[in-house]
């Protein structure tokens, strides 16, 4: 297979492009070499430059901390948008397929995403219609109750001072037994980022990490045999919101660039439009350092794929 050193290369063959952000232009700490600087070339030259993003966020707040990193709407991008977005005009619409009105937030408090609409946040999974993945972090006192996996935990970037320590977690285990509860009540889950990992920087320091997100947590529960409502890539509710934002039609001159193939090229794949897959960055990387390769990641879908090695064409020893 051929590989690309960098998205220039190929550049000229789109005129729309859906760019993710973890593992093309952002590494959890730093953008990446390069990356702004293509991403301003493509917008000088008059193409539609969407993020699009597996957060939770809405992308008016993902906007606000791209600006305080040095990234700009109008300079580096033209659109924005996230699975958070697409999550919550379903809330809105009241289109949640689930049993009633009542969720539980599971993971970190955040209840922004169903906030004056017809659901109701409850404190007790008991008393819930279905949960609502969150943030997968634990409290200091649930870190401390696995002691024998002390050195996969981090202090989450998002511990405050004056707070309680949340911590990321690189395995699964933890989470088991309180998604064993959810199960035992039969409650459907709602996730609203299908991203298995995502690269964090610690708050205490460090490099950032492969730490387990809302995507695992979802797979978890799946396998558990639980009902999962996803939104977000690869899912096809994320690509038509954007269709629809950017006023476009799925062709071949439309581009999603992703370092993850489950996610960001299967559902370009699926959606109709061309993959870009950066191949040397991210979370394929990751998965190449784990001895996954890329046909692997693939399961032979690669043929049709547009490979490179980075999005910018600089490469760091930070994935």
């Amino acid at each position: 297979m051929w590989i690309y050193e960098s998205f220039a290369e190929i550049s000229d063959r789109f005129d729309v492009l859906l760019v993710d952000a973890y593992g093309v232009f952002w590494d959890g700490g730093h953008f990446y070499p390069g990356s702004l600087e293509t991403l301003e070339n493509a917008v000088c030259q008059g193409r539609r430059v969407c993020i699009l993003s597996n957060t939770t966020s809405f992308s008016a707040d993902s906007v606000r901390s791209y600006e305080k990193k040095g990234m700009f709407a109008g300079r580096h991008y033209t659109d924005f948008v996230t699975s958070g977005d697409v999550l919550r005009e379903a809330v809105l619409a009241e289109k949640l397929d689930i049993p009633g009105e009542n969720i539980y937030i599971w993971g970190t408090p955040r209840a922004a995403l169903f906030a004056d609409s017809k659901y109701r946040i409850v404190q007790n999974a008991d008393e819930a219609d279905a949960f609502y993945i969150s943030i997968p972090q634990l409290s200091t006192a649930q870190k401390d109750g696995f002691p024998a996996l002390a050195g996969e935990f981090f202090l989450s970037r998002l511990s405050t001072d004056d707070g309680p320590q949340l911590w990321d977690s690189m395995v699964e285990e933890p989470f088991y037994a309180s998604l064993k509860q959810m199960y035992n009540l039969k409650l459907p889950a709602i996730c609203g980022n299908p991203d298995f990992r995502a690269f964090e920087k610690p708050k205490d320091g460090g490099s950032p990490q492969p730490v387990i997100r809302q995507g695992t947590i979802a797979e978890i529960y799946r396998r558990m045999g639980g009902r999962v409502i996803e939104f977000g890539k690869p899912h096809a509710n994320i690509y038509q919101y954007a269709f629809a934002k950017l006023g476009i039609k799925p062709s071949a001159r439309v581009a999603m660039i992703g370092d993850t193939f489950r996610t960001d090229i299967a559902g370009a794949l699926n959606a109709g439009i061309s993959a870009v897959w950066c191949v040397e960055t991210g979370m394929s990387r990751y998965e190449a350092e784990q001895g996954v390769t890329l046909e692997q990641q693939s399961g032979g879908r690669s043929a049709d794929v547009n490979l490179i090695k980075s999005f910018g064409g600089g490469l760091e020893t930070r994935p």
